[in-house]
């Protein structure tokens, strides 16, 4: 594998909420237990965790799927011109991990970069690196509402935002690791105490 794969494409998938929201790196499971838990607000995003999770399962197996965190990362919120919600710039979500997520939005799909690059194995460097080699005639994007399966070899970044709006943003995040940092979003249905 190399950096500048794309993205796995796992088809469509239409979502409906109304709501404004922010859950950053949620935990719906915890590492020992098969069942995520979902408060009632989060409902609309069943069944494209679903695809996730059977889909994590099918390629990387239930041993793996059952040792694993998952944390969903959902947000509902209004985009100005020149300024997305996400990070700005080329980057690679779960870099130096094993980390495997899931992403989808309603609009103003994510960038992908094919360029074959060439990373140190620091983050700050290859930050910069991603910026300095990204060739902007290789990119590629997918239709809204799609889901895709990314890991650490899939550089990306936010869509340049060029109308205002609200956009929603989901990403399903599996990994055997703890996401313990303060702020968080803490799920009250699961007892745990990090």
């Amino acid at each position: 594998m190399k950096y500048g794969e794309l993205p796995t494409y796992l088809g469509q998938h239409e979502i409906e909420v109304e709501e404004m929201f922010f859950y950053q790196y949620l935990p719906i499971k915890l590492a020992g237990v098969v069942e995520p838990v979902l408060e009632q607000r989060l409902k609309p995003f069943e069944k494209l965790i679903g695809a996730a999770l059977c889909d994590f399962v099918a390629v990387y197996g239930l041993e793996r799927f059952h040792d694993s965190y998952v944390y969903l990362t959902a947000k509902h919120l209004f985009e100005k011109k020149g300024c997305p919600f996400n990070r700005k710039g080329y980057h690679s979500d779960g870099f130096l991990t094993d980390d495997i997520n899931y992403i989808w939005s309603n609009c103003k799909p994510t960038v992908f970069n094919y360029s074959n690059f060439k990373l140190s194995q620091d983050d700050s460097l290859s930050l910069l690196e991603m910026e300095q080699q990204a060739d902007e005639n290789k990119i590629e994007s997918y239709p809204n509402e799609s889901l895709l399966r990314l890991n650490q070899f899939n550089i990306h970044r936010c869509a340049n935002i060029a109308t205002e709006g609200m956009r929603c943003f989901v990403k399903i995040s599996i990994s055997k690791d703890k996401y313990d940092l303060k702020g968080n979003s803490i799920n009250r249905l699961i007892d745990y105490n990090w």
